[in-house]
């Protein structure tokens, strides 16, 4: 039964394939997804590699206030 499936799928392929205006419009539709999936794919962007100086901690929130120390111990 899988073996005459098999055969007879290959059989319509075969005739698919030898058929002028099935293979024009297997064309148009390739070209259709190509379309599609250039129109509704997410650009992708690179990021441009910049040198940044690596930052302690300290520098990062030096500006910042967190409030008062009631013990006044520095940590």
């Amino acid at each position: 039964m899988l073996l005459e499936t098999l055969e007879r799928i290959n059989r319509l392929r075969q005739e698919a394939m030898s058929n002028p205006e099935f293979i024009e419009m297997a064309k148009e539709h390739e070209a259709t997804l190509k379309h599609v999936e250039q129109e509704f794919e997410p650009k992708r962007s690179r990021r441009h590699a910049t040198k940044h100086k690596n930052k302690s901690l300290a520098d990062i929130y030096q500006q910042s206030d967190f409030g008062s120390n009631p013990s006044g111990v520095q940590h």
